[in-house]
């Protein structure tokens, strides 16, 4: 008996509950976790399940093999990450989840400079602005935009984050600039979907809501950004999505000594992998080509 691969079998069929979602991730025959599984109750002389005709219930036999077969392939997995941290040129399948406006204008463009410096390393990439669990997943880095949740994972800082009031240049020869929030009561605006009514400006220590006359609302950050542009009305969108826009002046900031909140959580872009003793090559340099790229301040700033 392979005694790893029977291992991994039984790890995958405790946390699924079933032999056959266990064999879809592992990309095997249900009926061959299941002869692994009883290979290894076999060979303990105990059962690890108690079985029934839709799901698996671990009996208390599996639950403390359960604890000991992770700890046992963890070792392994640091072994291997240790081995191969050693390696002076990183290799291997990189496979990272990037939410897909900021892979779009920072990630994508300087992905043919990182592979021709390591053209030992493939990319997968999942663009979704869901946050999976990186280790059911098996994803080995994502970047996160906002406040993050506690979690084991491990993180570092690319970047605080802000938010913008932005037109277009027609828009605002249609509409005079705002003097204060409350000017803008009666100018149209694009917002996104998950946008409450929570919105507001500070500035010198006045806090004063967000006031609009029809909103297009809309989910993707870029759709909005097209919007915007096309003079559908005022958006608030991150800078690292509009400082190339206002720096080109096809976008015009309006009330930029007010400082805006609500539309999320003071917020930064976070790099975020799975708690490993040791970081693979693989992850660490496009950690570091990334922070090289962008600048340890990027030019949002």
């Amino acid at each position: 008996m392979d005694y790893f691969t029977a291992l991994t079998a039984f790890i995958e069929a405790a946390e699924g509950n079933n032999f056959s979602r266990a064999a879809e991730r592992l990309g095997i025959k249900a009926s061959t976790v299941s002869r692994y599984v009883k290979d290894l109750e076999q060979d303990l002389g105990i059962a690890l399940f108690n079985r029934s005709t839709r799901t698996l219930h671990l009996t208390e036999g599996g639950q403390t093999f359960l604890i000991h077969a992770r700890r046992v392939l963890d070792e392994l997995e640091h072994a291997k990450a240790a081995t191969s941290a050693l390696n002076q040129h990183p290799r291997g399948v990189l496979k990272l989840n990037l939410p897909p406006a900021f892979a779009r204008h920072h990630i994508l463009p300087a992905l043919n400079d990182f592979l021709v410096r390591y053209p030992q390393i493939s990319v997968e990439l999942v663009l979704d602005n869901t946050q999976v669990n990186l280790i059911h997943a098996g994803v080995d880095l994502a970047i996160r935009i906002g406040e993050l949740a506690d979690s084991t994972l491990k993180a570092r800082k690319l970047s605080d984050g802000h938010y913008r009031l932005v037109v277009s240049p027609a828009f605002g020869m249609q509409h005079p600039p705002p003097s204060t929030p409350t000017d803008l009561a009666g100018v149209p605006a694009v917002l996104g979907t998950a946008t409450t009514g929570d919105i507001s400006f500070v500035s010198a220590g006045r806090a004063l809501p967000l006031l609009h006359d029809g909103v297009i609302r809309i989910n993707d950050l870029d759709a909005q950004l097209i919007a915007v542009r096309q003079g559908l009305g005022f958006a608030l969108l991150p800078d690292w999505l509009v400082a190339r826009s206002i720096e080109a002046g096809d976008l015009v900031v309006w009330l930029p000594e007010w400082q805006i909140q609500g539309v999320e959580r003071a917020f930064a872009v976070w790099f975020v992998y799975p708690p490993k003793r040791i970081v693979s090559s693989k992850v660490r340099c496009f950690i570091d080509f990334i922070v090289e790229r962008l600048g340890e301040t990027p030019d949002w700033k």
